[in-house]
């Protein structure tokens, strides 16, 4: 009986290695989306684009109508403060 646990066991651990050992050529595969998308990710949150002119516009309309809602000036500029400095930490040291 201890010889054929002994047995099961040895041939259960050598398909487990066989399995690894086919399944880990996929690990060394190249990455094709991550060259793909550097471009499209610099077009799209890089100095030029879009995205920023529009975060830029809505924040200074959402700033404006919580001053005008608030009646304190100062909420101005706590709001355009915590928009415009991420942005531009983001801007200076990631593109």
């Amino acid at each position: 009986m201890n010889v054929l646990n002994n047995f099961t066991k040895t041939i259960k651990r050598g398909a487990s290695a066989l399995g690894c050992l086919l399944l880990s050529s996929s690990l060394w595969a190249n990455d094709l989306l991550s060259k793909a998308l550097e471009g499209d990710v610099k077009d799209s949150l890089g100095s030029g684009s879009m995205f920023w002119k529009v975060f830029i516009l809505v924040d200074i309309i959402l700033a404006t109508a919580m001053a005008v809602k608030s009646k304190n000036p100062m909420v101005f500029v706590g709001v355009t403060a915590v928009a415009f400095i991420p942005a531009f930490l983001l801007k200076t040291f990631v593109f």
